[in-house]
């Protein structure tokens, strides 16, 4: 993982209607908030409810409308 990629994922996820941060110190996992509502989306990840590494993130944002689109 990269800088580059994470900066990408993050702008990728303001297009959406959403907001990355981090999760605990040290982990390489995020929470993805939305910010019409405030609250965090399921993952679907088995044994990470409610976080995502960096490519499960970009993979589920992939799969979203953008919020004025949809």
């Amino acid at each position: 993982m990269t800088g580059a990629h994470e900066k990408s994922v993050h702008r990728l996820a303001g297009r959406k209607g959403y907001r990355l941060d981090k999760v605990g110190k040290g982990q390489h996992r995020f929470a993805m908030i939305d910010l019409a509502t405030g609250g965090k989306v399921p993952s679907g990840v088995a044994g990470h409810d409610y976080s995502f590494t960096l490519e499960e993130a970009e993979s589920w944002l992939g799969g979203r409308n953008d919020k004025g689109n949809a």
